[in-house]
């Protein structure tokens, strides 16, 4: 059930490569978690890590996604939820990003407060910010929703992704190139001609952030741990790989290299998104540089390892 839900993140664009994650009560004892650092598309059931909701104890070959903290405090103080969703979705990321409520069926969902992911000033802000509510944003990273099953928990978080991209659009000040909710669209990403592994992204809020002439500032987590502390800019194409694999270009969008090159191109996306977006929401609030870099260093050091090992296991 995990895998298929894992891929149904990734197919309904509310997650690029690993980032996000889900869970299930099996029992008063046990959640079932997706691991940390695996691409949904090489997701196996061996993979789905068994996790002691009292101990917080863990077995096997496969790490458990760091949030699973989050996750296991939400299974113990709320006897009603059995499954919990994590995504990074994009209308949601904008909310977020301004750390600002947003309004949800007569009430509203709370923007927790900012925290490194996987320390416990993150795990008590977001469920403490969640109560007993459906939904929490988590400031500059994602959402999370809960729920009786899966299903629940899934139909809340696209019906709170329309939600965010409606309050992103009614107070935008300045035009916005589409809906904040827009899925991605792989023709965005193009081969560069001439030029070996790389490609050129227009997708429409990139390209908008590019025509300002700025570097893009890292105001979501995922894009932190690909990039660093931003996304640099230059006047044209460079004839060099950027030591990030990534590079704003000047009225004509972001240009991506190496194995990562679309998770890279939809996470400036989304970063766009959050940083246009949020600005008719009183601005997007950012994190201190040096948690970027350690953000990035981690990503490097551990969650990629993960990565190459799963690729390793299937192939």
């Amino acid at each position: 059930t995990l895998v298929e839900a894992g891929h149904r993140l990734l197919a309904e664009g509310l997650v690029a490569r690993s980032w996000g994650n889900l869970s299930l009560r099996l029992d008063a004892q046990t959640m079932a978690v997706t691991p940390s650092g695996i691409p949904y598309p090489d997701l196996t059931e061996a993979m789905i890590v068994l996790v002691d909701l009292e101990t917080d104890a863990w077995s096997g070959e496969w790490k458990p996604s760091g949030e699973r903290k989050v996750h296991r405090e939400i299974y113990r103080r709320r006897p009603d939820v059995a499954a919990i969703v994590h995504t990074h979705q994009s209308a949601a990321s904008v909310c977020a990003a301004a750390r600002i409520p947003v309004p949800w069926h007569g009430g509203t969902v709370a923007c927790a407060p900012y925290g490194l992911p996987g320390t416990k000033g993150l795990t008590r802000g977001t469920v403490t910010a969640l109560g007993n509510g459906a939904a929490v944003l988590m400031a500059n990273h994602g959402v999370f929703t809960v729920g009786e099953d899966l299903e629940m928990a899934f139909n809340r978080i696209r019906d709170l992704e329309i939600a965010c991209a409606d309050l992103t659009a009614k107070q935008a000040v300045h035009p916005l190139p589409d809906r904040t909710d827009t899925p991605w669209n792989p023709d965005w990403l193009q081969p560069i001609p001439g030029s070996e592994a790389s490609w050129l992204s227009d997708a429409p809020f990139s390209l908008a952030w590019s025509r300002r002439g700025q570097a893009l500032p890292a105001l979501l987590d995922d894009l932190a741990q690909l990039a660093g502390r931003r996304v640099r800019i230059a006047t044209s194409l460079p004839t060099r790989r950027p030591p990030d694999d990534v590079i704003l270009v000047q009225d004509q969008g972001v240009s991506v290299w190496g194995p990562d090159a679309e998770a890279l191109a939809m996470v400036v996306e989304k970063t766009a998104r959050a940083a246009l977006g949020a600005e008719g929401l009183g601005g997007a609030k950012t994190f201190p540089a040096w948690e970027a870099a350690l953000m990035r260093f981690v990503y490097k050091n551990s969650y990629a390892k993960q990565s190459r090992k799963a690729v390793s296991a299937k192939g």
